[in-house]
């Protein structure tokens, strides 16, 4: 029974033709491998997002408690003065690039649909833990 047109001999692998070396040889990168790396690219892409985020929290975030601090202590309520709450704001940081270290960690060697369903769930757990340190920084701070 031969293979019909859709489908492949088995042991021979997914290629798609790419383009040509610089010495005029074709190149041959198997389908599968340049999903696995637009998937990983896309992720770390939507993970940096976040980082942008954090980035901006960190830059603008003591500011706003120094003027809150300035504000307070001049209208003779320094015991309202509170601190940056550096851990909170460090880990919004960090937790987006634990998330995707995690990901592709745990993503290796997996099929390509695992994969993403892995890197949706840990975009999930980063937002999740984001929000609620957020959350956190603006309780502190009684800006709201």
């Amino acid at each position: 029974m031969s293979p019909s047109f859709d489908e492949q001999p088995a042991g021979e692998p997914d290629v798609e033709m790419l383009d040509e070396s610089a010495d005029g040889e074709s190149v041959e990168v198997p389908a599968s491998r340049r999903a696995a790396l637009i998937t990983l690219i896309v992720a770390a892409v939507i993970f940096a997002w976040t980082v942008y985020a954090a980035v901006g929290n960190v830059v603008q975030v003591p500011q706003l408690f120094g003027e809150y601090r300035d504000f307070v202590t001049k209208n003779g309520a320094p015991e309202l003065a509170k601190t940056t709450p550096w851990s909170a704001l460090i880990a919004a940081l960090v937790v987006p690039v634990l998330g995707y270290l995690a990901g592709l960690r745990l993503g290796r060697g997996r099929a390509l649909l695992k994969r993403i369903a892995i890197f949706v769930v840990m975009y999930a757990a980063v937002c999740a833990l984001t929000v609620s340190l957020t959350g956190y920084v603006f309780e502190k701070s009684s800006l709201l």
